[in-house]
């Protein structure tokens, strides 16, 4: 756990203050632009978009890969770190973060690599029935040595 704590940046950041050092930098157009998530063209406000993030893997970690390696400015990780999820990522302590880059066509290929690199696991909607609890309306059957239901 100490690793973890000392190895990545965005261990303990929270996603709210993450995207409000973002987007006062680069401003929700350009990173609707650049990360192509339709989301931020409309951005709704904070709370949404965290929400949104949360329930979205897939935006979260091309969010989250944005801020460790174009505006913390990280080094490039090869494809093996890239498969990994980015909080889960070791990150040497002898790499430090530097100014933010500007966004060039470059970069958003870049971004377009790292996120590919991932595979993400979508539910079928049988899946979700499966996990969605059964609420039943109806009373469970009376039992004369149990009166209640217990």
């Amino acid at each position: 756990m100490t690793d973890k704590k000392s190895s990545n940046p965005l261990y303990g950041l929270k996603m709210h203050v993450l995207l409000t050092e973002i987007s006062e930098h680069y401003g929700w157009a350009l990173l609707s632009e650049t990360l192509d998530i339709n989301r931020f063209q409309f951005h709704t406000g904070m709370k949404s978009t965290v929400k949104f993030l949360r329930n979205n893997q897939w935006a979260k970690e091309k969010v989250e890969n944005f801020y460790l390696y174009q505006y913390k400015n990280f080094p490039c990780p090869d494809d093996k770190q890239l498969s990994i999820a980015p909080r889960d990522r070791f990150i040497p302590a002898e790499q430090t973060a530097g100014a933010p880059v500007e966004i060039t066509a470059e970069v958003i290929a870049q971004i377009d690599k790292a996120s590919k690199s991932r595979s993400y696991k979508t539910a079928s909607k049988s899946e979700q029935a499966k996990k969605a609890p059964a609420h039943s309306t109806e009373e469970p059957p009376y039992d004369p040595s149990n009166p209640w239901n217990k």
